[in-house]
């Protein structure tokens, strides 16, 4: 029996060790993590390794409480609440618009789904479990030298050395994006976008100014007060103006919150980081002020925003090549959000289904912007993106899990000495400072998984109370045995749906090389995935279609015909709402069309659907008209197009259509 003890001591340790690497992992790794190889270079890969190390996590937590002896459930309002505000996103699922994307996310996001919601559950769980308070603060260290590392290698963008370029392109160069995505302008560094990056800082800012105040040895009082400037920096070069915004709620809400005197114990250090703010500002601040300047300009001249244009031209009309305020095409977007919210406000249309629910009622001044064919898949409002995908209910929860956090961290600060005093108020200006920022965007995985790990980490400052479920002693290994296996079964889901998303991308850029190749690559993708995806379907079918329409011979174009179709048929029926897929869809059976002419009503059909899906987009019409003028209706073609120019008539594409139906 001692023997016994000894080695569950020891096996304990291990998984302790391994449960402590997964935390730094997650902390360190998730927002340095980019890669090509997947459907989507940023979001997508940092998704599927907080899925994998999420997992490992669980069950590493799950097996250490098996051979302990008591699986603990913290007594924690924040966490209770959260489960049920996951409770209620599984019963909008049931009711969504769009399954597949309410369970995994939209495919080029993936934060948001239900999957990355359990991933954030087991992180949030495991760390209420497991965390102290040496270990907190080892890994709110950790998060803010891994935001020195993204931090610089952002900066290094800004002046035309972009590591992420010597990478991707094997060249260090900021040559190697498009011009609207040049980091010389707008810093975006290893999470994708300036916003993003943005509101990741923001989030961090706060502990990083807090360990200065800290430490009591200087070297490290002046690295972290370094960091800080160092972050400030990087901030003021994503130019987001959303992210000043949240920083100064942020750092003013650090500021109430640690107090008079310990600011004024402080204030050597606080003081020199408050200078290298100020010099961060007026050395790198010049786009950001101009960004500023754009909407006081724009308020005091209202002629020159975007005219509401409803009159088919005569002629040609060119878009002006100055972009739209991106002020006003998100108050474009929230208008529609509000729309949609207000079909569906009880439970909403389904989790992450903004994408499909903003386009059903998409108002049309938005076709008179700049943007007008970006694809929006989120409301550029965290609190309306809750309302419009889980309604009143579960936008209710979210705000009541984050009040949650502020109420018990604000009756904690009143009990503790003055270090964790400092850190639960630079927990709190993290948060409120975050959620100001998203206020204006929208949560990325870094930000949320980093968000999640402060959070659980603060409270932990404390000694956390359990519930605890008593196992008997002769049952532990077998429970452990049992979790382990079925661990094992779990974790080969999320590494299923990499591979999945790897094949997915693979077939993709095959498309235009080798068609046999790419059609492989999509039934490679499709028998990987764990779960339906109706994307790999739709753009399978696609590709088959255009396999079809190559091939001499025509037995073989029959078989693919058929396969196509088979395809299509269970894509459509599964994405009744998803516009992607529809149209998708809708264009493969134009495909099939041309080369057996019984399709030709299926394709029809398809294209009709696209305007009750999305009845102000002038792109839905674009497809019918090209559908109708594919399979011989002409006239009808023309009729659409005059639609789709009444809705835009700066519409390049459907003038030089019209034109070249009206002169043949």
């Amino acid at each position: 029996m001692l023997r016994f003890s000894k080695m569950s001591d020891k096996v304990s340790k291990i998984i302790d060790h391994v449960i402590w690497i997964c935390f730094l992992a997650l902390a360190i790794l998730t927002p340095l993590i980019f890669f090509s190889g997947n459907i989507e270079i940023f979001e997508v890969p940092k998704m599927h390794f907080v899925y994998f190390t999420a997992t490992v996590v669980l069950f590493a937590t799950l097996i250490k409480s098996a051979i302990e002896g008591k699986f603990l459930i913290p007594k924690n309002l924040p966490f209770f609440i959260f489960l049920i505000f996951l409770l209620i996103q599984i019963i909008s699922t049931f009711f969504s618009i769009d399954k597949f994307t309410s369970i995994s996310g939209y495919p080029s996001r993936l934060n948001g789904g239900l999957l990355s919601q359990f991933a954030y559950l087991a992180i949030f769980y495991a760390g209420l479990v497991n965390l102290n308070f040496e270990k907190t603060k080892k890994l709110l260290i950790a998060v803010v030298l891994s935001a020195l590392c993204v931090s610089l290698w952002g900066i290094a963008g800004h002046f035309g050395k972009d590591p992420s370029c010597l990478v991707l392109a094997d060249n260090l160069t900021s040559d190697c994006w498009q011009e609207e995505f040049n980091p010389e302008l707008r810093i975006f560094s290893t999470l994708g976008q300036p916003n993003w990056l943005a509101s990741y800082l923001v989030l961090i800012l706060p502990f990083a100014i807090t360990f200065a105040m800290i430490f009591e040895k200087k070297v490290l009082t002046n690295f972290f007060a370094a960091v800080a400037v160092i972050l400030f920096i990087a901030l003021v070069m994503t130019t987001s103006r959303a992210g000043i915004l949240g920083i100064f709620f942020g750092i003013a809400t650090l500021a109430v919150f640690a107090g008079r005197g310990i600011i004024r114990e402080n204030f050597k250090v606080v003081r020199i980081i408050l200078l290298g703010f100020l010099a961060a500002i007026l050395i790198f601040g010049g786009f950001l002020f101009s960004r500023i300047g754009e909407i006081v300009s724009r308020d005091k001249n209202p002629e020159s925003r975007v005219e509401d244009q409803t009159q088919q031209p005569s002629h040609p009309v060119t878009q002006s090549p100055k972009g739209t305020e991106s002020s006003e095409i998100r108050l474009i977007v929230w208008q529609g959000a509000i729309a949609a919210f207000k079909k569906r406000p009880v439970l909403g249309f389904g989790p992450e289904t903004f994408a499909y629910s903003y386009y059903l009622y998409r108002p049309l001044s938005h076709n008179q912007t700049t943007e007008w064919n970006f694809f929006y898949n989120k409301a550029h409002n965290e609190f309306l993106n809750y309302l419009t995908t889980v309604g009143s209910v579960g936008t209710f929860l979210y705000m009541a899990f984050l009040a949650s956090v502020i109420f018990v961290l604000f009756v904690q600060r009143g009990k503790v000495e003055p270090e964790k005093k400092l850190l639960i108020a630079a927990g709190l200006g993290s948060i409120i400072g975050y959620q100001t920022t998203i206020f204006f965007g929208f949560s990325t995985v870094a930000s949320q998984t980093i968000m999640f790990l402060a959070i659980c980490a603060i409270l932990c400052l404390r000694n956390q109370n359990y519930f605890e479920i008593q196992i008997k002693e002769k049952l532990r290994t077998r429970f452990a045995q049992v979790i382990f296996l079925l661990g094992l079964i779990v974790l080969s889901f999320p590494l299923r749906l990499y591979f999945a998303d790897l094949s997915w991308a693979k077939a993709k850029e095959l498309e235009s090389v080798n068609t046999a190749k790419s059609l492989s690559a999509y039934q490679t993708a499709k028998n990987l995935s764990p779960i339906y995806n109706s994307f790999i379907e739709s753009d399978f079918a696609y590709r088959q279609a255009v396999y079809a329409n190559i091939l001499e011979d025509k037995s073989q174009a029959d078989k693919y015909v058929k396969d196509a179709d088979k395809k299509a048929q269970k894509a459509d029926k599964s994405a009744q709402y998803n516009l992607i897929v529809k149209r998708r869809i809708a264009n493969t059976y134009l495909l099939l069309a041309k080369v057996d002419p019984v399709f030709e009503q299926k394709a029809l059909d398809l294209g009709q659907d696209l305007l009750k899906l999305a009845p102000t987009d002038p792109q839905s019409y674009l497809t019918l008209a090209k559908i109708q003028v594919g399979i011989g209706q002409k006239e009808k073609g023309q009729e659409t197009l005059s639609l789709a120019l009444l809705l835009k008539p700066d519409y390049l594409e459907a003038q030089e259509l019209f034109s070249q139906l009206a002169t043949e």
